[in-house]
């Protein structure tokens, strides 16, 4: 029994691709401006916070090209959640480069500790809240609207935190450029550069986290609460063999075993409803596959996983005790 609702929320206002997309307009501009910048003024501070804009760019991108490509290719026989997928393979790919982005930053901050540069903190000053105000505006682009779906998108909202980060982390610039015109510590500029990369890379390394758990099937929602919450359901005796993992950041796939008292199959349909609503409101599972046993039918097999890759070569298995009920 199955329940697939479809990968589109409507939402209020603009949608979330078109928030992504203006958002990383605005971010694109920023990097731009400021990598230009950062190389004009020497200042590294400005190339390291172009480097942070580059990464929400990234990020928009990706999650847009995922859903434009994966809209436009349909489940099949070979293909069951269709290329959703693909999304966190960009994920992977963007993440690994924002590495070896900030390995850079880092190589060159080291070497301006030790031979400092001459930075134009005027100019440097003009960029920065220049880049400042992009990033306040792309902000205020991707603030969720409230009361709708848009609140609980994963997507919207990771890149909403982003982009609020990197209107702090202009903030310091600024700030560390006010400094160095006050003391003449050239040090302070590669100094906050090593401040930017340590956000560039708890962003990178989240990203990597993430495109990782998806790719080995982490349990997508708290199964405990999950559980408890159903077993609050009037007629429902057990829940076995509860598994969810996530194809990308929006789609949630979760199956289960559910022990219900019911004899006949039309008589677990109201358990379904109840089922889908509590999964779906509560852990954002989008699409369900549920198997309805009675108390004896749970009684006369057990729901491990149980799984060897050492192959024996034999053609029958040497401990079929050892093999889980199938259905």
């Amino acid at each position: 029994m199955g329940h697939h609702p479809g990968h589109a929320c409507p939402s209020q206002g603009p949608t979330t691709s078109a928030r992504l997309a203006w958002s990383a307009g605005i971010f694109a501009l920023s990097a731009v401006l400021q990598a230009w910048g950062g190389f004009w003024t020497g200042s590294l501070g400005l190339v390291s916070d172009s480097l942070e804009n580059l990464n929400d760019v990234l990020v928009n991108l990706m999650a847009l090209t995922g859903l434009a490509i994966a809209n436009r290719r349909e489940p099949s026989d070979r293909y069951a959640y269709g290329w959703h997928r693909l999304e966190v393979f960009n994920t992977l790919a963007g993440g690994l480069m924002l590495l070896g982005l900030a390995a850079a930053v880092v190589y060159e901050a080291v070497l301006r500790f030790r031979h400092p540069h001459p930075i134009q903190t005027g100019w440097v000053l003009v960029f920065s809240s220049l880049g400042l105000l992009l990033n306040l505006m792309a902000t205020l682009v991707l603030r969720p609207s409230a009361g709708t779906r848009q609140e609980r998108d994963s997507s919207l909202r990771t890149a909403y935190l982003h982009a609020f980060t990197d209107a702090l982390t202009s903030v310091g610039l600024v700030a560390s450029m006010l400094l160095i015109r006050a003391t003449g510590w050239a040090w302070v500029d590669p100094a906050i550069a090593l401040v930017i990369v340590l956000v560039i890379l708890r962003g990178a390394v989240s990203l990597l986290a993430d495109a990782a758990g998806i790719l080995m099937h982490r349990a997508a929602f708290d199964h405990d609460a999950a559980r408890a919450d159903l077993m609050k359901l009037p007629g429902v005796k057990g829940v076995e063999d509860l598994r969810s993992w996530k194809v990308c950041s929006h789609l949630t796939i979760c199956t289960a075993h559910v022990v219900v008292e019911a004899e006949r199959l039309q008589e677990t349909e109201p358990f379904l409803e109840d089922i889908e609503q509590v999964l779906g409101e509560g852990y954002g599972v989008r699409h369900l596959t549920l198997h309805f046993e009675t108390g004896a039918m749970a009684a006369r097999h057990h729901h491990r996983f149980i799984h060897r890759h050492e192959a024996t070569g034999a053609e029958h298995p040497e401990h079929p005790d050892d093999l889980p009920h199938g259905h």
